[in-house]
């Protein structure tokens, strides 16, 4: 038992929030990810709608100076992303 505990211990510990993501995603119930994933896409869209109508052509260029500008920040971002959706599955996944 202890080793079990082990392996699942040191797997949990292992990885990048991004991988531990992309296993997540792989092996839950496709129906849930599907519908958590049309959920994202649309909240997505929404916001990009809305920045779009805010910067209009300056849109593409804005969000390139934002990213270059915030490299870490944006990196912090897409980390945290990736740990609350691994949560969000995985707290519907029962």
């Amino acid at each position: 038992m202890k080793e079990l505990l082990n392996i699942d211990e040191d797997d949990v510990l292992t990885g990048s929030p991004r991988s531990k993501f992309f296993d997540m995603l792989f092996n839950a119930n496709k129906n849930l990810v599907v519908c958590v994933m049309e959920n994202w896409v649309e909240r997505f869209a929404a916001m990009e709608s809305l920045l779009r109508r805010e910067l209009g052509d300056e849109f593409e260029s804005k969000i390139q100076e934002i990213m270059y500008e915030n490299a870490d920040a944006i990196e912090d971002g897409i980390n945290d992303f990736f740990i609350g959706k691994v949560s969000e599955i995985l707290s519907q996944h029962e």
